[in-house]
């Protein structure tokens, strides 16, 4: 149980971070289900999930840590448009998420 509360924290802390990141309401009506999907879970409880975040500080900076990293890198290859780069990271999530299709 205490794995799928680290993920979920973790994936709550996404979801919060891309609603921050900028205010595009003035796009609600526009904003295809994808982002909807990928936001749902930052409509939150903000008595709650601080305590959440907090028991699970260690986890969750250690994953933040290795998002930023990601990001920097897919950001490095968009900086030196390199596609091939970018096509490698397409495919190996790609790759990744077949897992978690249900069949």
């Amino acid at each position: 149980a205490l794995i799928v509360i680290r993920n979920l924290s973790f994936h709550h802390v996404i979801a919060v971070s891309l609603m921050n990141a900028n205010d595009n309401s003035h796009l609600s009506e526009y904003t295809g289900d994808s982002f909807r999907d990928l936001t749902r879970i930052a409509k939150i409880n903000e008595d709650l999930w601080p305590e959440l975040f907090s028991m699970n500080k260690d986890y969750l900076i250690h994953e933040i840590d290795q998002f930023v990293n990601e990001m920097n890198a897919f950001k490095g290859l968009l900086e030196t448009d390199d596609f091939d780069g970018m096509k490698a990271k397409l495919v190996q999530s790609t790759q990744r998420r077949k897992v978690f299709d249900k069949k």
